[in-house]
């Protein structure tokens, strides 16, 4: 769900006119990422009681619950986000241009209370 409603927000992104001078140029992703991955890590800077630093990147064993998967391949998926996210940052002038703090604030929180919707709808409950 989560992938369905960034791809809506980004192809919706695309059409503002700062995009537009570099769509469909070899400059365009890695500048977009830039802001992208930005976010995550001006987040993962402001909040060092979030579970990325608090469980997540200590996790050391995961049982593989998809079949599909070869054996340790989440395991080795999650070695990999914590080796990028602990290697990596973000400057203090970092001016975002592509994605702002505030567009990713509210794609968040739009997303999460479309989910609780759905699964509010589809369990009968009320999730909080």
């Amino acid at each position: 769900m989560t992938d369905e409603k960034w791809i809506e927000f980004t192809d919706q992104k695309k059409k503002e006119k700062v995009f537009e001078k570099i769509l469909n140029t070899p400059e365009y992703t890695p500048l977009v990422k830039r802001d992208w991955y930005g976010l995550d890590f001006l987040y993962l800077k402001n909040h060092k009681d979030n579970i990325f630093w608090t469980e997540f990147q200590h996790i050391t064993d995961f049982p593989e619950f998809l079949d599909f998967f070869p054996q340790g391949q989440t395991l080795e998926q999650i070695r990999n986000i914590t080796n990028f996210y602990r290697s990596h940052t973000i400057s203090d002038d970092h001016e975002f241009i592509y994605l702002t703090p505030n567009e990713g604030d509210r794609f968040v929180e739009n997303t999460v209370q479309t989910i609780k919707l759905l699964l509010n709808q589809r369990i009968r409950t009320q999730l909080v």
